[in-house]
């Protein structure tokens, strides 16, 4: 609870200069004691993203998640600790579904391209295609498919990573909210 500690001398700083009033103290602290939790946990969050190998999975995780955090409300840690840990634990790893995420676009984009080069055009037993279609339709599939890989390969390496970690921020928020609202919604227990 050192946020609490650190808070009270601020406020009490601020008495003694006459700056707020000594009856708003309580209210100054807990504000002092939210704002410093929140400093840290960014501050932890930007950490992570930095040994992750980019600043900008923080700044697209904290854009797609502090704003609406405000206001749709959720899960709220009994300590500053497990706020940290949650919060930074949950980042993490929507850092790492979104590398698997590109990992697996990536991966179905080349497995679409060596089907298209070695089987395309795969035929359906009622519609038969002489050779010339099928050729034509293979060169066609191929080259789609070798454009779609391209493509896949410029937009995922790196920046699709961090749109995926922004999106991924909103699951994070619908977590932090399901919780509390199961507890809202559930039946009571009758005896």
């Amino acid at each position: 609870m050192w946020e609490r500690t650190l808070s009270q001398k601020i406020v009490n700083k601020l008495c003694e200069q006459d700056v707020i009033d000594t009856c708003d103290a309580a209210a100054y602290v807990y504000g002092y004691e939210l704002l410093i939790s929140s400093v840290i946990s960014v501050l932890i969050v930007v950490l992570v993203s930095i040994i992750c190998g980019d600043f900008r999975y923080s700044l697209s995780f904290l854009l797609g998640f502090v704003l609406q955090r405000i206001y749709i409300g959720g899960y709220h840690a009994t300590s500053h600790i497990r706020c940290y840990f949650a919060f930074s634990g949950m980042f993490l790893i929507c850092v790492l579904l979104s590398k698997l995420i590109v990992v697996t676009y990536i991966m179905t984009t080349a497995l679409l391209l060596s089907i298209s080069i070695l089987f395309a055009p795969v035929e359906a037993k009622n519609k038969p295609l002489n050779e010339k279609k099928r050729l034509k339709y293979k060169i066609i599939a191929s080259t789609l498919s070798a454009v779609d890989f391209i493509i896949t390969l410029l937009n995922m390496l790196p920046n699709n990573r961090i749109v995926t970690c922004y999106y991924l921020s909103k699951w994070v928020l619908v977590i932090f909210a399901v919780g509390p609202l199961y507890q809202k919604i559930k039946p009571a227990r009758t005896i």
